[in-house]
């Protein structure tokens, strides 16, 4: 279904339906790399055919299935957080300027990553520590590093946008990759050798993407100092720590949904106010 058409035929619902469907819509549209799901479109698509004609009750039956659909999806991929999660709130979309920030959280042998744009898309990353954790002594620092190509995901190659990090030395480490080199340096014990299936270790990839961005501006922020950005950042790596660290906490679906709606009050806070950035 095409964005248009979705957003012609929500508005035509009663209020509450229209709410309870639009919470679908990313999982309806077609958008380049989005998260459509069919079953859960299938099931929208007759709510809104049985709306057109006028059976509200039917309609109001297949949004549920819709939702059901789409709860038990996500149910089944309760560990894709382990794999890094990308959202956007679209009520910022294209918005200027383009600012981010980056955070990572590590308690025991858990770690979460965070990361948030002026531009609403937001992300968080789930990290499960073990004996074979390649990030060595420096983990807080490769964890910092992580956060930001858990971001670098979501950009566009030849974007423009300002980086705001809180750990001066993942900063000099992200400008020193900027500047490139022959081999770029890595944390003190990170082991920079393939990984499983020959993969290349996020940290190296890292940094030739740095050199490839001149368009990304490194900042610094004081952590915990009431900047809106790094705190939304930082909240969403505590997030994506404690669903791994403790069994109970939300579920995947649940931590989603609130990480959706956490991101939303707080852009809405930071565009209120780009007297900064202005």
């Amino acid at each position: 279904m095409a964005p248009d058409e979705f957003d012609a035929c929500a508005e035509c619902l009663p209020p509450e339906l229209a709410d309870r469907i639009t919470a679908l819509r990313r999982y309806v549209v077609y958008s380049p790399h989005g998260p459509r799901r069919r079953s859960v479109a299938e099931a929208v698509s007759l709510a809104f055919d049985a709306a057109y004609v006028g059976d509200l009750a039917a309609a109001a039956a297949m949004t549920t299935r819709a939702e059901e659909r789409n709860a038990a999806i996500s149910a089944q991929s309760s560990t894709r957080i382990l794999s890094g999660y990308h959202g956007v709130v679209r009520r910022w979309e294209g918005a200027a300027p383009l600012v981010a920030a980056t955070d990572a959280s590590v308690k025991g042998p858990y770690a979460g990553m965070g990361y948030v744009t002026s531009d609403g898309r937001w992300g968080m990353r789930s990290w499960n520590g073990s004996t074979r954790d390649p990030s060595g002594p420096s983990r807080v620092l490769v964890q910092e590093l992580r956060a930001v190509s858990l971001l670098l995901q979501a950009l566009d190659p030849g974007a423009t946008a300002v980086l705001l990090v809180d750990s001066a030395v993942a900063r000099r480490y992200l400008r020193a990759w900027q500047r490139g080199g022959e081999r770029p340096l890595m944390p003190a014990g990170y082991e920079d050798g393939p990984r499983r299936a020959n993969r290349r270790p996020t940290l190296v990839r890292l940094a030739e993407e740095m050199a490839a961005r001149p368009g990304l501006t490194v900042e610094p922020v004081k952590g915990h100092s009431g900047d809106l950005l790094n705190e939304t950042a930082d909240s969403l790596a505590s997030m994506a720590r404690r669903r791994l660290a403790d069994p109970r906490s939300r579920g995947t679906p649940e931590l989603i949904a609130h990480a959706d709606a956490f991101v939303a009050s707080f852009l809405r806070q930071w565009h209120a106010d780009l007297s900064r950035w202005a």
